[in-house]
């Protein structure tokens, strides 16, 4: 149960980031930050591709988001693939994820990075998934 509970937090944090990113008008303050200009500040093909690579990774994110909810329905029945699925799936989506918001706060330190969402979402599945094998 716990492991489930823990899972599905991290399927609605992702799914919540992946909405917001899907729908925004503009990169974020952080984004912002990192290039060290404002969204008016750049030539409008420059925006239209980072507006097309937001929608890349609120889909992505949204995508995880939904299939840690869906391995629900599996982890809950004890299925052991599933844990190692949600672990699959985190390792593809949270890792590179993490690397890159951590990587974006070293080139720019005064950008607020969504470090700790991220951490937190790792903590979460990893719990989970390791809760569901005992």
């Amino acid at each position: 149960m716990a492991s489930s509970i823990l899972v599905a937090l991290a399927g609605a944090v992702s799914l919540l980031f992946g909405i917001r990113y899907l729908f925004a008008r503009q990169f974020m303050p952080y984004h912002a930050a990192v290039a060290g200009r404002s969204w008016s500040e750049l030539e409008p093909g420059v925006r239209t591709v980072i507006l097309g690579m937001l929608r890349i990774v609120g889909g992505g994110l949204a995508a995880y988001g939904l299939a840690l909810l869906w391995l629900l329905i599996p982890l809950g029945a004890r299925q052991p693939w599933a844990a190692w699925a949600v672990l699959s799936l985190s390792a593809c989506v949270v890792l590179p994820t993490l690397y890159v918001t951590l990587w974006l706060r070293r080139a720019a330190p005064a950008a607020h990075t969504p470090v700790a969402p991220t951490l937190v979402v790792l903590v979460l599945v990893v719990t989970g998934a390791a809760l569901s094998f005992f």
